[in-house]
């Protein structure tokens, strides 16, 4: 009797509520009851989305152009139920007097239904598939959707079709599969659909498909999965994979599946942090060929950090995912930057009203945001003065900081930040996560930076798939999947440039502890040249080990480096396994030997004479 008084969440709230009226009714109810309906009827992709398009709807009453000529019946019903003023609005015994009529077939409905699921009784479900893809019934459908429906389903098909480049889709494509292969990826394909029989968990989101025998199909939505369960079933503890392939997801409403470009690489075995350096790499490189280095922004998360961070602020792990979904309103937006701290007046207020938190959190959250979010050096030091001593936050900041000395072996530490309210893109990333950024275009364009790429260490899902029962310890694991229908947006010239097939070139050391920083430069050196490099992903391997994995994976040319040879006679020892044949060259002529020779095969025994 009293009222709700100053209190409600804001996207629900009527305006006599917000203008404070002295007196209000049960009609501030149906107000709340309109954006809730039209929830219902308009599935938001994320969070932004919702964000944008209901203020406009309570900011201006409008909702989206498409969504009232798709639904007409439903966008009347939403006007008069977010009508300005209470009187306008119909009572809720209007609504389902006049406007939501019972039906009672649905209960007949349901009885059909049940008898669709009991296993022992197929005549039923034969029935209905059978009425499903009925010819004629099929035909009288397409006839009944001619006209104005297939002309805007036609007129928009010519439109992305004249609008999209296949020329620079081709394009992307060689170059995502020259990087790849420059760092020794082999391609293990993904099928484009799958039987659902249980091998992985039921996904809601995926699209699905029934087959004229009643079967169900799955498109393909992701890259990963089928890899792993390759990986597992091969039992591979060793491999450089990638992937670039179609992937679906669903579509609103009755609209066909949207399909999107994906290039996957993933690194199965070696050290963690020097394996995530080079995933890192090979996204980073892909970016820089197509929009430059410049332009490319990839921000670095912890698993166990951002569980200190929630300590440090003090939010109640039942709240944790709900201010995660909060924080990624702003997580299109560069840290530190204008936008990114105007946004926090919305953040606050939802976190107050919504999330019930304390000012107190509230404050120290944006705290959290303000000072460990940005530049990974100064982050770092940060943390370090800031987070307690134990035991995980040690593991996490030393796994940071050690992957950033990686990068700035290969001197691309300036395009990463640390962002540690950046939750993990996938459930299954553990340790080190990352998503790469396009970064925001010139002044006046939208504010967002357009995520490119998403990818972290997945260790555990590889030791759930593994199975106890294996007689070996499952591998380490960690990947990227890079949105490449986003590189479309690119007007740049961009050329591709031919590898040599088939040459493969093993970056090994002899003593002087590993020589890992050796190594990693000379093999950047090699890919800058477009030869295919590698080098075994641990600290100090031992030349056995180097030459068992030269074996493995089938590479003939060793390059071994010592430290005699780098600081004393500036050397570089060139071995062919298959050949038996070996050469000294020296270091600043390495690259034109290996040109020469990969174009001959490594037969032309002139390239061999002293």
């Amino acid at each position: 009797m009293d009222g709700t008084g100053q209190v409600g969440t804001y996207f629900y709230t009527a305006p006599e509520i917000e203008q404070k009226w002295p007196q209000i009714n049960e009609k501030v109810d149906m107000y709340s009851l309109g954006v809730i309906f039209f929830e219902l009827w308009h599935p938001f992709a994320t969070a932004m989305e919702r964000h944008i398009i209901l203020s406009d709807l309570k900011l201006k009453g409008t909702p989206p152009p498409s969504w009232v000529e798709k639904f007409p019946t439903q966008a009347l019903l939403l006007s008069r139920l977010m009508a300005p003023s209470p009187s306008d609005r119909p009572s809720a015994i209007e609504v389902l007097q006049n406007d939501l009529p019972p039906r009672m077939e649905d209960e007949w409905l349901n009885d059909v239904l049940r008898m669709i699921q009991a296993p022992e009784n197929t005549y039923v479900l034969d029935q209905v598939v059978s009425t499903i893809f009925n010819e004629e019934r099929l035909i009288n459908k397409s006839l009944q959707q001619q006209g104005v429906t297939t002309k805007t389903m036609q007129n928009e098909w010519l439109i992305q079709s004249s609008e999209l480049d296949y020329e620079l889709q081709d394009t992307i494509i060689e170059i995502s599969k020259e990087v790849f292969k420059r760092h020794c990826g082999k391609r293990l394909g993904a099928s484009p659909l799958q039987i659902l029989d249980g091998t992985f968990p039921f996904n809601r989101k995926t699209v699905k498909l029934m087959t004229q025998g009643g079967n169900m199909l799955e498109l393909c939505h992701e890259l990963r999965s089928p890899f792993l369960l390759s990986v597992v079933t091969n039992q591979i503890t060793s491999f450089k994979r990638y992937e670039v392939a179609w992937v679906y997801r669903r579509a609103i409403g009755q609209s066909t599946p949207s399909r999107f470009l994906q290039g996957d690489f993933d690194i199965v075995g070696g050290a963690p942090l020097i394996t995530e350096a080079e995933v890192m790499k090979v996204a980073l490189d892909i970016g820089s060929r197509i929009f430059g280095l410049n332009a490319i922004d990839i921000r670095l998360n912890h698993g166990l950090l951002l569980e200190s961070i929630w300590s440090w602020v003090r939010i109640p792990t039942e709240l944790q995912q709900s201010v995660a979904e909060l924080l990624s309103l702003i997580g299109p937006l560069c840290p530190q930057s204008t936008n990114r701290k105007s946004n926090w007046k919305f953040i606050r207020r939802q976190l107050l009203q919504d999330l019930h938190l304390s000012e107190g959190i509230v404050d120290r959250l944006q705290t959290a945001d303000l000072r460990f979010c940005g530049s990974a050096d100064q982050v770092l030091a940060r943390l370090r003065g800031a987070l307690s001593s134990d035991k995980s936050t040690c593991k996490a900041l030393e796994d940071l900081s050690d992957l950033l000395s990686y990068l700035k072996v290969w001197s691309i530490e300036s395009n990463f930040t640390i962002d540690v309210l950046m939750p993990p893109s996938e459930t299954y990333y553990r340790g080190v996560f990352f998503q790469m950024y396009l970064k925001e275009s010139n002044p006046g364009s939208s504010p967002e930076a357009t995520l490119l790429a998403i990818g972290g260490r997945y260790d555990q899902l590889m030791g759930q798939m593994w199975g106890h029962d294996s007689k070996s310890n499952p591998p380490g694991a960690v990947g990227v999947s890079i949105a490449l229908e986003k590189f479309l947006l690119s007007s740049l010239d961009v050329r591709t440039s031919r590898i040599e097939a088939g040459i493969n070139v093993l970056v090994c050391s002899r003593g002087g502890g590993g020589l890992l920083e050796a190594r990693m430069e000379f093999v950047a050196e090699l890919w800058e040249a477009n030869i295919r490099a590698q080098f075994v992903p641990h600290p100090d391997p031992s030349l056995k080990e180097q030459y068992e994995y030269a074996s493995e994976h089938d590479i003939k040319c060793l390059l071994i480096i010592t430290e005699a040879g780098l600081s004393q006679t500036d050397l570089v020892k060139v071995r062919h396994l298959e050949l038996k044949k070996d050469k000294e060259v020296p270091r600043e002529e390495i690259v034109k030997f290996l040109t020469d020779a990969i174009s001959t095969q490594f037969r032309d025994h002139t390239i061999w004479n002293p």
